[in-house]
């Protein structure tokens, strides 16, 4: 493998040798970096965010329309219905029906009754 030239200065150049004291070396300092320029921030060119793909939404389907009948004995009752009565003897009762958030109904066609506990509290019943 082939050397690297090493490079020298000419021995003739004349070295000059400055001395000087902390003092005059720390004006210097500071006027250098008094005199540097300021540095230019450039902005970097705004990032375009990729978009995701918009997907076209199927077309909905109709609603399913739910009716529970009850029928017994001849009778027959919509839960609709039901829950609609056991919220007007709740309020009957003194209750609120728009602080309502849970209501069950327990339905006993043989006794002819309709029970519901309300916020899983209150609790009456209904005839059928």
């Amino acid at each position: 493998m082939p050397r690297a030239k090493k490079t020298t200065a000419p021995k003739t150049a004349a070295v000059e040798v400055k001395k000087e004291t902390p003092a005059e070396a720390k004006k210097e300092v500071a006027a250098e970096t008094k005199a540097a320029a300021p540095v230019e921030v450039k902005a970097e060119a705004p990032v375009e965010e990729k978009k995701p793909a918009v997907k076209k939404a199927a077309p909905k389907k109709a609603e399913l329309a739910e009716t529970v009948h009850v029928q017994y004995a001849g009778s027959e009752w919509t839960v609709s219905e039901l829950l609609e009565k056991a919220k007007a003897a709740y309020a009957a009762e003194g209750g609120d029906v728009s602080a309502l958030s849970d209501v069950q109904l327990y339905v006993k066609p043989e006794e002819q009754k309709a029970y519901y506990v309300m916020n899983g509290g209150a609790a009456g019943s209904i005839d059928l």
